[in-house]
């Protein structure tokens, strides 16, 4: 079994078809696709996801998933209908790109068992709507983590559950990885698959063993986005460019085929002045690890 390296689109900072051929360059397996930013998931038609599509395979490559990027946690009561509608129509182009995958932002996951009891709501009649009902999903501010937990498992089961009709499997990216919550989490979505987008990245400046919390949670990771971090003086961290951080992939990759991964693993640069460069080394840099770990 070999590791499939694949590069965002989006990371290049240029025009989808260009981003396209820069990464073709880099001599990966395959792209991942911004639905907001790239495709225009609001406007987007069959007849030019057909050309993007024809334009990948044309260069030897598949499409690494989609990505639909958005600015708020899943449950956020702001702006979550038209969120919502935007992650739903997101589903519905993964198989025009002959994929399954999307990545879905989903932010901390609330602790149902945290002891946060909930604000006195309000006697005003229009705050008395039902902040599970779909019709009208808000989630206040005063709403203890037991219902931000149990709005989440509502919209992923609904989302879910429109994959599974659909043929799209989503891919959460978490903010944190509490394994306990995550699981927890994954056990109460029943009506549809629903995966882990693991960042090592977000491990590294967590403070969780990248390794470690990935063997932890492998069965329930279905993406991995390769990313770099190191900390800082403040105990957080920062990202650099893949194999300038703290990550060991060394370790890393033998990790994933002891775990038997057969996803993508997406070299990405989310910050910094020259990302397209940084992806273009970091992807050869993971390259030259491959064949040590490989088959």
């Amino acid at each position: 079994m070999s590791l499939r390296l694949a590069v965002a689109t989006e990371d290049f900072g240029t025009s989808l078809k260009k981003a396209i051929g820069q990464a073709s360059a880099c001599q990966v397996d395959g792209v991942r696709l911004n639905t907001r930013s790239e495709l225009n998931v609001l406007n987007s038609s069959e007849s030019a996801n057909r050309q993007i599509l024809l334009y990948i395979k044309e260069r030897q490559m598949r499409t690494a998933g989609l990505i639909c990027p958005t600015r708020h946690a899943l449950y956020d009561e702001e702006h979550i209908e038209p969120r919502l509608e935007i992650i739903r129509k997101s589903m519905s182009l993964v198989r025009q790109f002959e994929t399954d995958t999307l990545l879905v932002r989903c932010g901390h996951i609330p602790d149902p068992d945290a002891d946060n009891e909930a604000k006195p709501e309000s006697t005003h009649i229009d705050d008395q709507t039902n902040p599970f009902s779909f019709a009208n999903p808000i989630v206040r501010a005063s709403a203890s983590e037991a219902d931000k937990f149990s709005m989440l498992c509502e919209i992923l089961n609904d989302l879910c559950k429109h994959g599974n009709h659909i043929g799209c499997t989503i891919n959460l990216q978490l903010a944190a990885y509490d394994q306990r919550l995550a699981k927890r989490l994954l056990d109460s979505v029943k009506t549809g698959p629903l995966k882990i987008a693991y960042d090592s990245a977000t491990a590294v400046m967590t403070g969780a063993s990248v390794e470690g919390t990935y063997r932890d949670l492998y069965s329930q990771i279905g993406y991995v986005r390769a990313r770099d971090a190191v900390h800082n003086l403040d105990g957080a961290g920062i990202e650099v460019d893949v194999g300038a951080g703290v990550v060991d992939w060394i370790q890393f990759f033998p990790t994933l085929l002891e775990a038997g991964y057969r996803g993508w693993i997406c070299v990405e640069r989310t910050g910094g002045d020259s990302r397209a460069e940084d992806v273009t080394r970091g992807v050869s840099y993971l390259k030259s690890l491959i064949p040590q770990t490989g088959d």
